[in-house]
């Protein structure tokens, strides 16, 4: 294999090197992470390349990355809107090669044949915006009912364009079918491929000392083997594998696994970024070997790319990472098996800002009425908090939460009965607007008219607050606006 030629920026010996850059002080942002395998989120991509650009390991340990990845050929396809200059997108999948592990396998479609033990079973769509100072990450739910594109399958056998669920395309037909999938289903077209499996997502959790979380409620599933109280949680490797796997005992199922996924996404981040890890070269190294040991990529990426990219997102940081999910109307059934129904009109407005490189952000939904956006200012929403989960000081913490955006919090926060799961914001018909204002700023919250209320409104909150958006503050400027979370705020989680 010929050794990567390392760009100018970053090669000692050429005539465009710069001194590594010193380790951020505490406290100073640092940038993306990454997670796919269902937390396996922010990419290899940007995970490495971050914490590449912060070190002087890259220098010395530059080539002996790039031979730790796997490439793999006639992954990217053409199709879709190509990126505005200096915009990358990125296809983040975690993928399942064991069978079992508490997970069905996708079912190939009559006459299809199925790649047995090989399934997608986290894909996330990485749009690095123009200037990588922002980035948004959509999550694609495996059960979305989609269109295949037609292909031809390894024995050489054509198969016609057909309806199934997101992950059979993996199943079916390798990265190269689900890059196709991704890009007829999006529009966008794909820059870069990035896929990592349990056994690597593990060892860059052990790699990174473990990573701490927080659950709003108890977590128990015998498929995945996790069990965990209420709290903060320290997780290793195995530990927060079963955390980002677990779709049983969930209410949304994998809705719900998703927001886990993004939470522990934005947790994975931030120790990425603390100056704990970057300022320690031995874990640094660690991390970044065990990353590059347990990806693959399209044969198009090198390390030299993400030694390039990651001098790009040296501004970028978890505040700037959006975290959102493809938009859906509900769910349904289809040959028999339970799906995804996607919401086109929003799923097409999201993508739509996307390829004009705009930072957008639009939680699943489950069919209950959505905040149409932020129209007031939320220094003149009122609103009075109860808990209805019945879970420690989650009132409190609301209440917080939204004063620190504006928002007025009228009388003491008090409880509502328990048990509640979604949060729910309860308005007088008169009050539509700030209903929206206060909706955008809580993602996955429902809206309910009550004719006997006045003038304020009444936030009941579900188990799965998640904390607000960053973007009600001021709804015309923020990357959030759309109700996405960001990586600096992806909190606790049911």
């Amino acid at each position: 294999m010929a050794e990567p030629i390392l760009p100018p920026e970053l090669n000692p010996r050429g005539p465009g090197f710069a001194a590594a850059p010193k380790p951020p002080k505490q406290g100073a942002s640092g940038r993306g992470g990454r997670g796919w395998r269902r937390p396996l989120g922010i990419t290899a991509l940007v995970l490495a390349v971050v914490v590449l650009a912060a070190s002087g390991v890259l220098y010395t340990r530059y080539l002996h990355y790039d031979h730790n990845l796997t490439k793999a050929a006639g992954v990217l396809k053409p199709g879709g809107a190509k990126a505005s200059d200096g915009a990358e997108n990125v296809l983040l999948v975690g993928s399942d090669s064991r069978e079992g592990a508490g997970d069905q396998f996708a079912q190939a479609g009559k006459g299809q044949e199925q790649v047995i033990g090989q399934r997608s079973d986290t894909v996330i769509l990485a749009h690095l915006a123009k200037g990588h100072q922002k980035a948004t990450l959509v999550s694609l739910p495996r059960d979305s009912w989609i269109t295949i594109p037609a292909y031809t399958d390894s024995k050489g056998v054509a198969h016609p364009a057909h309806q199934d669920k997101l992950n059979a395309a993996f199943s079916l037909g390798g990265p190269s079918l689900l890059v196709s999938t991704v890009q007829n289903l999006t529009g966008i077209h794909i820059d870069h491929y990035v896929e990592i499996d349990f056994a690597g997502f593990q060892h860059m959790v052990n790699a990174l000392g473990g990573v701490d979380v927080c659950l709003t409620k108890p977590a128990h599933d015998v498929m995945t083997g996790i069990n965990l109280t209420a709290g903060q949680h320290h997780l290793n490797g195995t530990e927060a594998l079963a955390f980002v796997r677990q779709r049983y005992g969930l209410a949304l199922g994998d809705i719900d696994r998703i927001k886990r996924q993004q939470q522990f996404l934005g947790a994975m981040m931030r120790k990425v970024e603390s100056a704990g890890t970057l300022a320690n070269p031995l874990k640094l190294n660690a991390f970044i070997d065990a990353l590059t040991k347990s990806v693959t990529v399209d044969s198009g990426t090198s390390a030299a790319d993400l030694g390039k990219l990651a001098l790009k997102l040296k501004g970028l940081s978890t505040g700037n990472v959006i975290l959102t999910t493809l938009p859906l109307s509900g769910f349904g059934k289809e040959n028999g098996a339970d799906v995804d129904v996607v919401d086109q009109a929003k799923a097409t407005a999201l993508f739509s800002s996307l390829m004009n490189d705009a930072a957008a952000g639009a939680p699943a939904s489950s069919g209950a009425p959505q905040s149409s956006g932020p129209t007031v200012a939320p220094n003149s929403v009122h609103v009075k908090v109860f808990n209805g989960a019945g879970v420690q000081g989650l009132a409190a913490r609301a209440s917080s939460d939204l004063s620190k955006l504006g928002f007025v919090i009228d009388g003491t926060p008090s409880n509502r009965g328990s048990g509640a799961t979604t949060t729910v914001i309860e308005y007088n018909p008169t009050q539509k607007a700030a209903a929206n204002t206060l909706a955008a700023a809580i993602p996955g919250s429902s809206l309910k008219e009550n004719d006997q209320l006045g003038t304020d409104l009444e936030l009941v909150l579900g188990s799965s607050y998640n904390g607000t958006g960053v973007g009600a503050s001021n709804p015309s400027s923020s990357a959030a606006d759309e109700g996405g979370t960001t990586a600096a705020n992806a909190s606790c989680t049911a």
